[in-house]
């Protein structure tokens, strides 16, 4: 009898070997396609992955909108406050080259999981502070703090207000400072090892994952997302300094008394509870979720014992002989110091030069700034898909915004409020005395600013030579017969308080003919030009993010498909050792040095009680402009070479390299 001859399909099927060992002649049935879990799906990863990436982006500017409350709370500087900021920095140069590339090959998915997880338990160890220190820290605050008028002048005896519990407050406060600093820093360290691996491994990721015509658009999404979790870090901020620093109590006084003390710490276990939460879905993600774009790295010969880091050395030296990755890494950090610097203390810098409170400057911060930039860089992701640029004309763009920005901080330079109007100011001491107040012996007295009916503000009623105090509410207070005040001047701020609380008549009857009168607090008041400051800085920052996509694209379009992670992984190297290290420390120490006047009574560390705003304004926006201007000149080499970018790789035949010979530009 005749046999069943086979079908072509079944005799392929005998021939590879795929017949599961049977040599029987049925016809093949339909296989069933595996089902794919939601984990094998780019917009999950992208919800996932972006979360986490706005989680950290927001602790960062958290932890900078609650530093003016970090250096009031443990008497600080700037520089030492840039140093904490410095400490993240430097935990990710520590890891960064040696993460991507093992990571870069293994199973990124879980090692972003794992750098999560790392990145939470630095965080909680930023609270631990407060657990710790939290009520003890409190008591000394408002021991020096003390509720009541500041010293009035004595002219039989010392107006010193140090007795020995404030000393002994001075003394604890130190010894806590000098174990929660260090504790802090080593705590950020950990936060920069976590957040190394969330951004060097997801870009590549998602980058692998989608076709090159879309990787624009998910560029745009993933670095406009990211770009909101700094403003939800500083609107957070604003909510959280609104709260007092125990929320279970009522203080009795509100966040513009110096006794308030925000919660900086609660911000910090929210971003670090949802990070955990991220972090576990993470782990389910697939090594790879299109197994079709990418051609897999040739596999070693399992016979060869190779070292595992063999070609360690060899792929940091593609990525150094890379020129054009090279001229743009040094454009990333020059285009990163100044605007990471600003940022560093914007908040800082609204409260002393426009007179803001700290929940106002960080509400500020969040929506005039970084809210702007995450609008700047989807709108010019858009843009490149849309209008299809060639690389140099991306190139170029790069470096028109960082002229555009040069010459916006040139003209805020020039922006800003009345200097307050001392009537004396020694910067040598706190205790400048006048002719008219050297009776009164104000060694000692600390910085508590008056306003006097003359316009004029006087370091503390003793200065002023003040005899006596009312108190009008619970932050504010009347000093009467006051020797230095002309009793004749109307100034506006201590007529209206006096108008205010119907005192005006009475207080003319009490002064008499001994002095005039003086209200607590500086005589400066709102100031318009803040409004101006904020529609060009927003402005300026719109078009400085706009060439944030293109800077990315080229960055991954100039290297090898197999090197993305890495050469993200020497990005961020340069980053961190050239710019976010030294940034945060550098502008803190330009901060500092604007400082005209040093509060060191009681033994106090001696905090600066008060700043020259034209110095701080030019330091502080001078040194931003400068430095974007030399990112400027990198972008210019950088668009000089950008010819040779093939911007869309997967159009072209698979043996083509990512950089072709410089003959005419690559349309994107």
């Amino acid at each position: 009898m005749k046999g069943v001859e086979a079908t072509p399909e079944e005799q392929e099927r005998l021939a590879t070997g795929n017949n599961n060992g049977s040599l029987d002649c049925k016809l093949p049935t339909p296989q069933e396609p595996v089902p794919r879990s939601a984990f094998h799906s780019t917009r999950v990863f992208m919800l996932v992955f972006l979360s986490g990436w706005v989680l950290q982006g927001m602790f960062l500017t958290y932890f900078v909108s609650v530093t003016t409350t970090v250096e009031k709370l443990f008497k600080v500087e700037s520089k030492t406050t840039g140093t904490l900021l410095a400490a993240t920095e430097i935990g990710q140069i520590c890891t960064a080259l040696f993460l991507t590339y093992l990571a870069g090959r293994g199973h990124r998915p879980r090692w972003i999981a794992c750098m999560m997880l790392v990145l939470a338990v630095g965080i909680i160890g930023c609270v631990l502070p407060h657990i710790l220190y939290g009520t003890q820290l409190l008591d000394v605050h408002l021991d020096s703090n003390r509720g009541g008028a500041a010293p009035v002048c004595l002219i039989d005896g010392n107006t010193t207000m140090c007795d020995e519990s404030q000393v002994q407050s001075t003394a604890t406060r130190s010894s806590i400072t000098a174990v929660v600093i260090p504790w802090l820093f080593v705590c950020l360290l950990v936060v920069g090892v976590g957040q190394t691996g969330i951004a060097t491994l997801g870009i590549p990721y998602v980058d692998d994952n989608v076709g090159s015509r879309q990787s624009p658009l998910y560029m745009a999404i993933t670095i406009g997302i990211r770009v909101i979790g700094p403003a939800l870090g500083f609107l957070l901020g604003a909510l959280c300094t609104r709260l007092y620093v125990d929320p279970r109590t009522n203080p009795g006084y509100d966040s513009s008394d110096p006794r308030w003390v925000g919660a900086w710490w609660l911000g910090m276990v929210f971003i670090a509870g949802f990070i955990v939460i991220l972090s576990v879905f993470m782990f389910f993600f697939p090594r790879q979720i299109k197994k079709n774009l990418m051609p897999a790295p040739p596999k070693k010969n399992k016979q060869k014992s190779e070292p595992f880091f063999k070609d360690f050395f060899a792929t940091i030296k593609r990525q150094l002989t890379n020129d054009i990755l090279m001229w743009r890494t040094a454009s990333s950090v020059l285009h990163l110091m100044p605007v990471s610097g600003v940022y560093s203390f914007l908040p800082k810098y609204l409260e002393k030069q426009f007179r803001l409170p700290t929940h106002d400057a960080n509400l500020v911060s969040g929506l005039g700034g970084i809210l702007v930039m995450g609008l700047g860089i989807i709108t010019s992701g858009v843009v490149i898909l849309r209008v299809v640029p060639t690389a140099r004309q991306v190139a170029a763009w790069t470096a028109a915004t960082a002229a555009i920005y040069s010459a916006g901080m040139v003209v805020l330079m020039f922006v800003s409020c009345p200097e307050e109007n001392f009537r004396l100011l020694n910067t040598e001491s706190i205790n400048s005395s006048l002719s008219c107040s050297s009776d009164c012996q104000c060694d000692g007295a600390p910085y508590s600013p008056v306003c006097g009916q003359d316009s004029f503000t006087y370091l503390s009623p003793c200065q002023a030579g003040c005899m006596g105090s009312l108190q009008l509410d619970n932050s504010t207070w009347l000093y009467y017969n006051c020797t230095c005040v002309d009793g004749n001047a109307r100034g506006d701020k201590a007529i209206s308080t006096l108008e205010r609380y119907e005192l005006f008549n009475a207080s003319l009857g009490v002064v008499g003919g001994a002095g005039g009168v003086a209200v607590s607090g500086e005589c400066g008041g709102a100031c318009s030009q803040f409004v101006a400051f904020i529609a060009i800085f927003a402005a300026v920052m719109f078009v400085h993010a706009s060439g944030e996509v293109g800077a990315v694209l080229l960055i991954i379009r100039c290297t090898d498909k197999h090197d993305k992670a890495m050469a993200m992984g020497v990005i961020q190297f340069a980053i961190g050792v050239f710019g976010n290290v030294p940034c945060p420390v550098v502008f803190g120490a330009c901060v500092d040095a604007a400082c005209r006047l040093r509060d060191a009574a009681c033994g106090l560390l001696p905090v600066c009680a008060s700043y020259d705003n034209d110095r701080l304004r030019h330091f502080f926006l001078g040194l931003s402009a400068a430095l974007m201007f030399l990112a400027f000149i990198m972008d210019m080499l950088v668009w000089s070479k950008a010819g040779r970018i093939d911007m869309n790789p997967g159009d072209a035949p698979p043996e083509h390299s990512p950089l072709r010979p410089p003959r005419t530009d690559t349309q994107l």
